[in-house]
């Protein structure tokens, strides 16, 4: 969406991971076929690929662009696991970079935990905590934001409270805030109303949009604990043990939980539609946008 807003970084080109196929061969002007999230079935295989006749008709995923068809490095594919629709595979990404949030902001149980913004990310790090922490003799997960519906489908996903951001001062203090709406404001309002020692994940991109923040002696003085998170490297504090295999693994089981094709608000299109749907997105109408060849 910065892209398409025009809110992306002069220099951000240069430190993409370009490991990613999809990021590898573009520049980042709208429009652009730039993608990291391609599901579909095996049409043909390299005679040097092993198994390649088993693979044949197999659900794939692969980071790779948008695109109708795509030719992948047989080692860049995941088969999607049995039990989870192709609609779902798509989530994958994102599921994963819900769960490296969570898994950095370590989260003990019995705290309360604010996640700022409902959009995609939001909502999958609020059902991640739901699963985990809320429920009896746990903690709470509160989301937060703006628009009614997606507060409603952060209930529905394990949230033990949605409120707006004006609702945030009740509700607080909390024992860990994961901003993951993209406004500095969510981020001013995080600072505001973390305990002391508390902590902060930041997940939001920010772009070249100006991030002003209030940082006088009410945070000098809280002890509070900010770390920048992105899915792209495990986090050092886990890295001994848990590799990105294991995290994908861990990804494909919370896509088969949660189903997001079918909890989030998400819409189908034809390539056709593909602005009219970035226009939706930026707008807030819906939450995700599956492209269908």
């Amino acid at each position: 969406m910065k892209v398409f807003k025009g809110d992306f970084e002069d220099d951000a080109e240069q430190q993409l991971d370009t490991t990613i196929a999809g990021m590898a061969d573009n520049k980042m002007q709208y429009p652009l076929r730039y993608g990291y999230s391609l599901v579909g079935r095996v049409v043909a295989c390299g005679e040097e690929v092993e198994g390649s006749a088993a693979l044949l008709g197999q659900l794939m995923f692969a980071f790779a662009p948008h695109a109708s068809m795509a030719a992948v490095d047989a080692s860049s594919v995941m088969p999607v696991p049995e039990g989870i629709s192709a609609e779902d595979a798509c989530f994958l990404p994102a599921v994963e970079t819900a769960l490296s949030l969570v898994q950095d902001a370590r989260v003990v149980l019995g705290e309360k935990v604010a996640v700022f913004g409902q959009g995609l990310i939001g909502l999958l790090v609020t059902a991640i905590l739901g699963m985990a922490h809320a429920g009896p003799g746990g903690g709470k997960v509160i989301a937060v934001d703006l628009l009614d519906d997606r507060r409603q489908a952060a209930l529905r996903l394990g949230a033990s409270e949605a409120i707006t951001p004006d609702q945030v001062a009740q509700a607080g203090p909390f024992d860990t805030c994961i901003e993951v709406s993209g406004s500095s404001r969510a981020l001013q309002s995080a600072l505001d109303n973390t305990g002391y020692g508390g902590s902060i994940i930041i997940g939001s991109w920010y772009g070249s949009t100006p991030a002003p923040l209030k940082l006088g002696l009410s945070f000098h003085r809280s002890h509070l604990n900010l770390k920048a998170s992105q899915v792209s490297h495990i986090p050092a504090a886990l890295s001994a043990r848990w590799t990105k295999e294991r995290r994908f693994q861990a990804a494909w089981e919370l896509v088969q939980q949660i189903r997001p094709a079918e909890n989030v608000a998400t819409r189908t299109i034809a390539p056709g539609e593909i602005q009219e749907a970035f226009q939706a997105l930026e707008t807030g109408q819906h939450v995700a946008i599956i492209i269908k060849y």
